[in-house]
């Protein structure tokens, strides 16, 4: 069942749910704290290309992004609709004290950063689509291949070393951990034994690292199970 913020009232959401219907989907309307579509352990973040600028304009995106994080295991920031209309947009009400061409200027390249620090420094995954119908049609789709049971596929613990740390190595593996994440982690707590003999509270802590993941750290740090190499 796909979950709906009651919230959303969006032509994105009518034809969320059309899309929905045609696939035998079942959805229900409820409120959400995180998130504005959310099936299984998938969460959805929606947003016009001009709530996505202005929602970095106003940082309001990263706070988002945290608590999907710390709530989900998958994550996906959808951003639909024209990107040059929505910068003519928000241009008319920013920076008025600067020349328009510098302004449309400095916002294209803040909404094109944003989409790239998205998918360089957090675990979320950017998708930019022209229109709510195909943004509607990509959330149907992957809703209705959530719930099928396949076979995940296991990183091994330990690949090849690429760097001249075994230490970031070994936790970069473990999905969602960033080499960022894997040097907070090595500098807060010293080594990979004594994360692996922290708390889950202890690990969720540190900025970018929420539940989900930090359960799965300390699942892969505590398994008995042969490494694949």
């Amino acid at each position: 069942m796909l979950t709906i913020d009651s919230r959303e009232k969006s032509v994105l959401t009518k034809l969320v749910e059309m899309y929905c219907r045609n696939l035998n989907i079942t959805t229900e309307k409820k409120w959400l704290e995180v998130g504005d579509y959310v099936i299984g352990n998938v969460c959805f973040e929606a947003k016009s290309a001009q709530d996505f600028l202005q929602s970095l304009l106003n940082k309001r995106l990263w706070n988002q992004l945290d608590n999907m994080d710390r709530t989900y295991e998958i994550n996906i920031v959808l951003i639909y609709g024209n990107m040059d209309e929505a910068i003519r947009t928000v241009s008319s009400k920013f920076g008025k004290d600067m020349p328009i061409e510098a302004r449309l200027t400095l916002l294209n390249n803040k909404f094109m950063g944003g989409i790239g620090r998205i998918a360089l420094d957090t675990d979320a995954k950017p998708i930019f689509v022209p229109n709510e119908s195909i943004a509607a049609k990509l959330i149907a789709s992957i809703a209705k291949m959530q719930p099928v049971d396949r076979p995940a596929i296991a990183p091994a613990l330990v690949k090849r070393i690429s760097t001249d740390d075994m230490r970031l190595d070994t936790l970069t593996t473990i999905k969602g951990v960033s080499e960022k994440k894997a040097k907070d982690l090595l500098k807060t707590f010293g080594s990979i034994m004594e994360i692996g003999e922290c708390k889950l509270e202890e690990l969720t802590y540190l900025d970018g690292i929420g539940e989900t993941i930090a359960e799965r750290i300390l699942d892969v740090l505590h398994s008995e199970e042969k490494v694949v190499e």
